[in-house]
């Protein structure tokens, strides 16, 4: 059987096709549009030309998912550039008319848990966070079991809406969107005991991870990312010439240039808060969480 799951995120609209046989799912295909839908979000309400771009970029996908001659079903799930206006409805009412695809909203709660079930973690206990565009997901497990979830209501895009004045964020920036996640971390009542490795999965970690990969020089295939090392990188790259600093993103994610510097700063304050040594990124996340979960019934 072949399904197709559309991600709707704050900055990323994903969609991926899955070929499932028994309990072995082979991802076939991915395409993605960097819609920035968060950039649309004013007064609580996600504008007409965000709902318009949402819903030509759902036709595309749609378009693209007809190639696909036996798809058994479309999934559309979304996270927190829909779960948060407070035009939902109408949003989800326009995309079932227009476009003739359901949407399922996806709490906090259950992001970070099929996050967790989708990332392929093998280590008993720790932290796994996702850093979306809207939002960032923490789950702490332990003997392999979700034993507690937290959603912070800051990521990569809203931190650069929020606090850079430019397409950098600035040394003074950083420090205020630091405090900030600091003092979201402090009222989410996690239990803040050391882990010595934090998984990362989305769209934001690999980013990250792909530059640092870039400026150290490690192989293609380099998944772990240390703090002292990515402390460095993000301190440097705050520090560095914009003109140089474009130059090196473009090369390496053009389409997170604004947002990537962001992302890696939210991603360092969660693995600092757990005083971690090292972050291991996941290639998978919530999408393969949602085959898993929704399809193959675990979890």
């Amino acid at each position: 059987m072949i399904y197709a799951v559309i991600d709707i995120g704050s900055n990323t609209i994903r969609l991926s096709v899955y070929k499932v046989i028994g309990d072995e799912v082979k991802n076939l295909f991915n395409e993605k549009s960097s819609a920035s839908l968060a950039s649309f979000i004013e007064k609580g309400m996600m504008n007409e030309h965000g709902i318009q771009k949402l819903i030509n970029t759902l036709k595309e996908f749609k378009n693209l998912i007809s190639n696909f001659e036996d798809i058994s079903k479309t999934y559309a799930i979304a996270t927190a550039s829909i779960r948060n206006s407070c035009n939902r409805r109408e949003i989800i009412e326009r995309v079932r008319t227009e476009v003739g695809i359901d949407i399922e909203l996806i709490s906090g709660e259950e992001e970070a848990k099929l996050s967790f079930l989708g990332s392929g973690i093998d280590s008993q206990s720790g932290i796994l966070t996702d850093i979306g565009g809207g939002s960032s997901e923490i789950v702490v497990f332990e003997q392999g079991k979700v034993v507690k979830t937290s959603s912070l209501n800051i990521g990569s895009l809203v931190a650069f809406d929020n606090f850079a004045r430019g397409l950098f964020i600035t040394k003074d920036e950083k420090k205020l969107l630091e405090d900030d996640i600091k003092l979201m971390l402090a009222s989410n009542n996690l239990n803040r005991v050391q882990h010595d490795l934090v998984c990362a999965v989305g769209g934001s970690a690999r980013a990250c991870l792909k530059l640092y990969n870039e400026y150290y020089d490690k192989e293609a295939g380099n998944v772990i990312i240390t703090m002292d090392g990515l402390k460095n990188l993000i301190n440097t790259l705050i520090n560095m010439e914009n003109r140089a600093k474009m130059k090196l993103i473009l090369k390496v994610k053009a389409d997170r240039i604004h947002t990537l510097i962001p992302g890696m700063i939210i991603l360092y304050r969660i693995a600092k808060y757990f005083y971690a040594d090292i972050i291991r990124v996941s290639m998978t996340g919530i999408r393969e969480g949602f085959v898993y979960s929704k399809i193959l019934e675990r979890g």
